[in-house]
């Protein structure tokens, strides 16, 4: 059978409850702050689905098609040896911790503050090297006999989501980011994950852009052994089962904030408009979290995520209005700066921090230096470019200087030379 279009099949109808043996397809209720006009009776997962491009659909299923045909789903050593030492200590976890009930989870942070540096890394989509990169060029790991060890002292690192999907090592990567955040905590820092657009496809049963050894990962993550591997419908079931609102993965990934505020920087995978500022980012962070671990609502449904965080073009997690390296006219970039200004004003910061849009010219700024672009396309699924990272700190009249730090920057001397600063 055609392994492309058994995911699609699957991803099209199993947006409800998923099981390992049986599907059941279940509603998601709605809620009254999902407009009732111009999506007919589009569930969140629905209307995601049109914000999806489709554009680079035949690239990726031919490059699915070119790796099944080497054979290289079959065997686990598609994953890194470290990505997967992490991905097969996971299955005992997924398998002796389940889910907590509803409503016992801590919501996810909002505005936190650094004593530090901050950091912010862009886009990581299952790339374990690019990760290990992004990180050493932010010069807070060291690896030492195997191990990736904390040496960021109070440094606040801000990932900003999509670490799902195009890549192999998804599941590893968020255990290692966990892992850090531990590490970093002793030392005054932190190390925080923002949920992107692929979080949420995921958490959807959309798997358009899942890798063949993404699927291997998540299923080795549930206990399956490798002579499973080779059952693609099991494989298929398997993932819904990790990653539907309530999964383990979904639990996981809702501790994840959707919007986060560190001092005076305000960081969201696509955008930040004045209607995501105006309906409270607090109250996103919150509901998205709650679709995330199922939780139940006052009328006995299943809680569903705001339309502002992921439901169009528009929302917080696919928002691309700040993104463009060259607006079409002044018109479009004097209005596109102007609601920037008004959304940071609202949420009293002075800076935004955006991934989801590969820039091809290197991360950069616009609107007089109060949004900063960092998706640099870095993993091997996008565009395998160098990793580069923004770096945020304060000097010693305490303005805030900003800088993008290229892979390798942490020893070259001639950096700010040749970039140089911006000081804010």
């Amino acid at each position: 059978a055609d392994f492309t279009a058994d995911m699609e099949a699957f991803s099209r109808q199993m947006n409800g409850p998923a099981h390992v043996h049986r599907q059941t397809q279940t509603p998601v209720p709605a809620q009254r702050h999902w407009p009732s006009q111009g999506l007919g009776s589009l569930t969140p997962c629905h209307a995601q689905q049109h914000a999806a491009p489709s554009g680079r659909h035949r690239a990726h299923r031919a490059h699915r098609r070119q790796l099944l045909s080497s054979g290289l789903l079959l065997s686990s050593s598609i994953l890194s040896p470290v990505a997967r030492g992490i991905s097969a200590a996971c299955v005992e976890e997924a398998v002796l911790q389940p889910a907590s009930p509803s409503g016992s989870h801590l919501n996810p942070p909002t505005y936190v503050t650094a004593t530090g540096r901050i950091v912010a890394i862009g886009d990581l989509h299952g790339d374990w090297q690019k990760s290990i990169d992004a990180f050493r060029t932010a010069g807070v790991i060291s690896i030492a006999d195997g191990q990736v060890v904390w040496t960021g002292g109070d440094t606040v690192v801000v990932q900003l989501g999509d670490v799902m999907d195009r890549g192999d090592n998804e599941i590893a990567i968020v255990k290692l980011l966990r892992a850090l955040d531990i590490q970093a905590r002793e030392q005054g820092g932190a190390v925080y994950m923002i949920n992107g657009n692929h979080e949420s496809l995921n958490l959807c049963g959309d798997f358009r852009y899942v890798t063949p050894g993404a699927f291997v990962e998540s299923a080795l993550y549930a206990g399956l052994v490798e002579s499973e591997l080779r059952d693609w419908e099991l494989l298929a079931r398997v993932r819904l089962a990790v990653y539907k609102p309530g999964g383990p993965m979904a639990m996981e990934l809702s501790k994840n904030s959707t919007v986060l505020v560190v001092n005076d920087t305000v960081f969201a995978h696509g955008g930040l408009l004045p209607v995501h500022a105006a309906y409270g980012i607090e109250r996103l962070n919150n509901e998205v979290s709650a679709w995330m671990r199922a939780d139940r609502t006052l009328e006995g449904g299943k809680a569903s995520p705001p339309f502002l965080a992921m439901g169009d073009g528009s929302s917080v997690m696919w928002n691309r209005t700040l993104s463009k390296e060259r607006f079409p006219s002044t018109y479009e970039r004097f209005h596109a700066c102007n609601a920037l200004e008004q959304a940071l004003h609202k949420v009293g910061a002075k800076r935004l921090v955006v991934g989801h849009t590969p820039q091809l010219g290197g991360a950069n700024c616009e609107c007089d230096n109060t949004v900063w672009r960092i998706d640099v396309g870095m993993s091997h699924g996008v565009l395998n470019r160098p990793a580069q990272v923004l770096e945020i700190k304060e000097n010693e009249m305490g303005k805030a200087i900003v800088r993008v730090l290229p892979t390798g920057s942490m020893n070259s001397s001639s950096f700010d030379e040749e970039m140089g600063d911006v000081d804010l």
